[in-house]
């Protein structure tokens, strides 16, 4: 048991739903991909150490407008890996981000664990009684691919964890 186990979140199908395969999952998994959605899944490289990998469009310009805390040189990975016997999917993000100028100190920076993107606007409009207030629009939370992704395991019948330190 590593240190930070106990803070990991596990969430477990609901009763009554029978456990597909582990190609079925990988199946349903990789069907998410569409051609509207801000992501890719595929298969995992063994350096990658995981089966699948859920890579985030940081750098396309069409989803660029979205990831504005993102650079050019920007990576937000969600990395899965099936444990079949225990019928339990673990994810792991990553992030991988080159420094804005070339006078940054740092060469990159990066994390691992479980990481949240959430991207803000404000805007200015009159209320209702005709008052000024700033209201705060969410364009976009990364939590809109790992939802479906944790969702989809779990109507397999299997579980899904949240690791922090390694998958």
């Amino acid at each position: 048991m590593g240190l930070f186990s106990r803070f990991e979140r596990v969430a477990r199908p609901p009763d009554g739903i029978v456990p597909c395969t582990s190609d079925e999952v990988v199946e349903a998994l990789l069907d998410l991909n569409c051609s509207d959605a801000p992501w890719t899944v595929r298969h995992g490289t063994p350096d990658e150490g995981a089966d699948l990998v859920a890579d985030w469009h940081c750098t396309d310009p069409a989803w660029g407008k979205y990831f504005h805390s993102a650079t050019e040189d920007s990576v937000l990975q969600t990395r899965m890996r099936l444990m079949p016997d225990e019928q339990q999917v673990r994810s792991l993000d990553y992030q991988w981000q080159l420094p804005l100028t070339s006078m940054s100190r740092s060469v990159y920076t990066s994390g691992r664990g479980q990481l949240r993107w959430v991207s803000y606007s404000w805007s200015r409009e009159r209320g209702p009684d005709g008052k000024r207030r700033i209201k705060k629009t969410v364009e976009y939370d990364t939590a809109d691919l790992k939802n479906p992704l944790r969702d989809t395991v779990l109507d397999m019948g299997w579980s899904w964890r949240a690791r922090f330190s390694k998958l």
